[in-house]
């Protein structure tokens, strides 16, 4: 098991194409009992999620076709979830960097989501490790009625809102192929310590269009 590279869009001048098309396959479901590759799929994802300062990351941001990812358990009153997103969009990270809620987390198998309450409605901001130096303010449903699976196979039934609700809308977007750059936006920002081309961006965006 290990801390495995973060597949991204892009680097600073020039679109990633052999990551983009992988990250917009949707990922396969997993079936039960899990097989010792779906373990070590869980065990990369824990590897990884410890080392990286984020909220969540999804199987195939690590390069695996899998219905998986890791996230936060719970929002804990001393985690500054605006922080945390500016983190994740970060263009640059210390190597020595570990994330300090890595004992906070998760493992969502095969997730979806029940129902949403569509009078409920956030507008705010995301970051994304697959998409470095940006952050984007898109809506999303603030409460929503999730179900997924744990390691031994059990349904798992909550209902989720504000930032939790965010994180499983943008990971399970992940493992269906699809990118927040994807979403109609409300505003963008580039990380102030990046390089990044803005011309990328809008490129990207007429790609997938």
């Amino acid at each position: 098991m290990s801390v495995k590279k973060i597949l991204k869009v892009w680097t600073e001048t020039e679109l990633l194409q052999s990551n983009i098309t992988f990250l917009k396959e949707k990922t396969k479901s997993v079936y039960f009992p899990i097989t010792n590759n779906t373990k070590i799929i869980i065990q990369d994802l824990i590897d990884t999620y410890q080392k990286i300062p984020c909220a969540g990351i999804a199987a195939n941001q690590i390069g695996y076709d899998k219905s998986i990812f890791i996230g936060l358990k719970k929002l804990e009153e001393d985690i500054d979830a605006y922080e945390l997103e500016k983190k994740e969009a970060s263009s640059a990270s210390s190597p020595d960097e570990v994330n300090e809620y890595a004992d906070n987390y998760e493992i969502y198998i095969n997730p979806q989501i029940d129902k949403v309450d569509k009078k409920s409605i956030q507008e705010e901001i995301e970051g994304c490790l697959s998409v470095p130096s940006i952050s984007l303010r898109i809506k999303r449903f603030n409460k929503i009625k999730v179900r997924y699976y744990n390691e031994r196979g059990e349904v798992v039934k909550k209902s989720l809102k504000g930032f939790m609700s965010k994180l499983f809308q943008h990971e399970l977007d992940h493992l269906e192929g699809r990118l927040m750059i994807e979403h109609d936006l409300i505003d963008g920002y580039i990380d102030e310590s990046s390089n990044l081309d803005p011309d990328i961006f809008q490129k990207l965006r007429d790609q997938l269009q």
